[in-house]
């Protein structure tokens, strides 16, 4: 294979979890796709605003441990089937509470959101599976911090895989009043039966409980998981918003926008999957400024894809999602810019773990919400989706910048 034949060790990394990556996103993609064409703007919003609402509470559920796990994990191999163990059993504890949490408050969530409680047992019976999701991301992240990226990759592959061959069945067969509770109900369930394949392979890996290893992935991931929380909120908080002050249609062509733009986080994940566990050993050699300059260096290839795909984005969407979403043309070349600048900033913030200035990027990520809050609040009833998307892009360019101007003035790399 042509990978095979790299000798840099962390482009090989890098090409593996791009690769994974690629594939499982674009099985994603088609899911996605299919999914909006079916259901058109106005329900498509509505599924867009349910999956929100299961995806933070996913996050919710992992505290910020997944990301947290890999550095400490990295660092620690040869204990890492007692600190796996460890870190699936607190997991799971939490998930249960955030699965109760979920099915007590489901009528109150649909009713807020949607002025109904339609959605109530539908957000009730997807919220079993927040357990689910939790031990499958714990999986994921042992076989970054492990780097193996092969297994890395496959596990996300197959999962969007089975997603994919599900949405498709339930096209085929039922009604079409029926696909929108059962398109999300697939979406959330498809990953039982790969988990049930991936314990029964590994039952013997379980190792014992350590409080001591519990301890410091938790004492780093708190702050992740607060600036995880609330990145989540924001990137989401756009679809909330356009929900409550406009339409379930805006909502769809906000979506369909954020999806199509999603190439760029694509990217992004491969950089960080890989560089993440490299990070400590890379800083011993380096300095903070040198690897700043490295990425920023690069930045040049991405602005011309950009450029690409803001002429393209007319013909990309019609041609892909349909004359439908013709209202969405205009948020996705909004949306670009902030991508584009996520590419770039990403990767530099890595180093902020590493030299263990995480409460810097929560700080940061908590000052960017109400700004969000109060930017979407001025421009969504002026603009609809567009405001929206503006919103997105002058924060992203603020955080992005006091990042990169922070480490360029940070003078060692003493934690």
């Amino acid at each position: 294979m042509i990978i095979g034949r790299i000798k840099s060790r962390t482009m090989r990394d890098l090409l593996k979890v791009l690769w994974g990556n690629v594939t499982a996103q674009g099985l994603g993609f088609v899911t996605i796709v299919l999914i909006s064409r079916d259901l058109g703007p106005s329900q498509y919003g509505i599924f867009s605003l349910l999956l929100t609402i299961f995806t933070i509470s996913v996050q919710i559920s992992d505290f910020g441990i997944s990301t947290s796990y890999v550095k400490y994990t990295s660092e620690h191999l040869a204990e890492r089937r007692e600190i796996f163990t460890t870190v699936l059993l607190a997991k799971l504890l939490l998930a249960v509470f955030v699965v109760i949490f979920l099915s007590v408050a489901s009528d109150r969530i649909s009713d807020f959101f949607f002025e109904s409680d339609r959605y109530g047992g539908l957000i009730s019976l997807v919220s079993a599976t927040v357990v689910f999701h939790s031990i499958f991301a714990a999986a994921v992240a042992h076989y970054q911090a492990i780097q193996n990226f092969r297994a890395y990759s496959m596990l996300k592959i197959v999962h969007n895989a089975m997603k994919l061959v599900a949405i498709v069945a339930i096209s085929s067969v039922f009604s079409n009043d029926l696909h929108l509770d059962y398109f999300l109900i697939a979406y959330s369930y498809a990953v039982v039966l790969l988990l049930v394949l991936l314990l029964y392979k590994n039952f013997g890996y379980i190792g014992g409980f350590s409080p001591k290893h519990l301890l410091h992935i938790y004492k780093l991931g708190f702050w992740i998981f607060l600036s995880s929380i609330a990145t989540m909120i924001i990137m989401r908080l756009d679809i909330i918003m356009l929900q409550k002050m406009s339409n379930s249609a805006e909502v769809g062509y906000y979506s369909v926008a954020l999806n199509l733009a999603m190439i760029f986080p694509l990217i992004t994940a491969s950089l960080v999957t890989t560089l993440l566990p490299k990070m400590d050993s890379f800083l011993k050699q380096h300095d903070i400024r040198t690897y700043v300059f490295r990425i920023l260096s690069k930045a040049k290839y991405v602005v011309g894809v950009l450029i690409v795909l803001e002429i393209s984005s007319f013909f990309l969407i019609e041609l892909i999602f349909g004359s439908g979403y013709r209202g969405s043309v205009a948020v996705f070349q909004i949306l670009l810019v902030a991508f584009i600048f996520g590419v770039i900033v990403n990767p530099i913030s890595l180093v902020m773990l590493s030299i263990e200035k995480a409460h810097l990027l929560t700080l940061l990520n908590w000052i960017q919400l109400p700004l969000n809050y109060v930017g979407n609040l001025i421009l969504i009833p002026l603009l609809q989706a567009e405001g929206a998307a503006i919103s997105t892009v002058i924060l992203r360019i603020f955080g992005g910048a006091y990042i990169i101007i922070y480490l360029l003035k940070v003078r060692d790399n003493v934690k």
